[in-house]
């Protein structure tokens, strides 16, 4: 026997839809479910405010979907805009003089 169970190598492996990690999926579908049901309350329904719930219902996930890019250092754009807010502002001093 050559040792292949069927089990892939990497069992921490990340779950991938459509070269998407599931998490951010399900993350895009909560923001528009929730853009869905809070459309109603933010916006009247009447007139032309039809069309900025439109724009609402459609630029919520984008924009959430935007956030859980990517960036160079391996975070999403949301965990390194939370690092640049929080950064410490100290003055670092050397100790030679």
């Amino acid at each position: 026997m050559n040792g292949n169970y069927g089990v892939t190598r990497d069992i921490n492996a990340k779950m991938v839809m459509a070269g998407f990690l599931l998490w951010k999926l399900l993350v895009v579908v909560v923001a528009l479910v929730i853009a869905f049901l809070t459309m109603g309350k933010i916006f009247p329904t009447n007139g032309w405010w039809k069309y900025a719930q439109i724009l609402y219902l459609f630029l919520t996930p984008m924009w959430v979907g935007y956030l859980l890019l990517p960036v160079f250092s391996g975070k999403t754009i949301l965990w390194a805009f939370w690092l640049a807010i929080r950064r410490k502002r100290q003055f670092y001093r050397s100790f030679q003089k």
